[in-house]
């Protein structure tokens, strides 16, 4: 008969007690992210049409004030950003028109959500919005607006942006 070591026994109990607190500490994890349906507003039927996509960055910034200090920054080419939580894909401007923005999932606390409304290679407007996700999730409002001396696009025909998406526009 052949008797392990004790410091092999111990070895392994502690190895299963550590596996054991990953899984919970992943599960906790879940626990602690709630999803959040975004509602981006354009300051005008021609600017959302004159845009092409909305991007998102989503900062973990709990100080308060912190869109304001963001979209400063941003505006002025800044680096000097806090910590970035979430970076999804551009969302194209037809889809915020049909109803389709994303839910976009983040951790608990305090966010700050900006978002950039391009033209090509450029912002055309830029907004933010200072979130706090609690575990119901919610709804995270971002309303956009022009960042300075940004050219003003030409006048449209269309009624609304879904006019233009569907080609129903003179």
């Amino acid at each position: 008969m052949r008797v392990r070591p004790v410091p092999v026994l111990r070895r392994r109990a502690v190895a299963a007690a550590l596996a054991g607190l990953g899984v919970l500490a992943t599960a906790c994890a879940k626990e602690q992210e709630a999803s959040v349906q975004l509602e981006v507003v354009f300051p005008s039927t021609a600017m959302a049409i004159a845009s092409d996509d909305v991007k998102l960055i989503v900062y973990d910034d709990p100080d308060p004030g912190g869109c304001q200090r963001i979209y400063l920054k941003h505006i002025t080419n800044q680096t000097d950003l806090p910590p970035v939580v979430l970076e999804p894909p551009a969302i194209p401007v037809c889809n915020l028109a049909f109803g389709r923005p994303p839910a976009i999932v983040l951790p608990l606390g305090k966010h700050s959500i900006l978002a950039i409304a391009s033209r090509g290679a450029e912002d055309l407007l830029v907004g933010c919005s200072d979130v706090a996700v609690s575990a119901e999730g919610g709804v995270a409002v971002v309303n956009l607006a022009l960042p300075g001396a940004t050219p003003v696009p030409p006048q449209t025909t269309c009624a609304s942006l879904r006019d233009y998406c569907d080609d129903r526009c003179p």
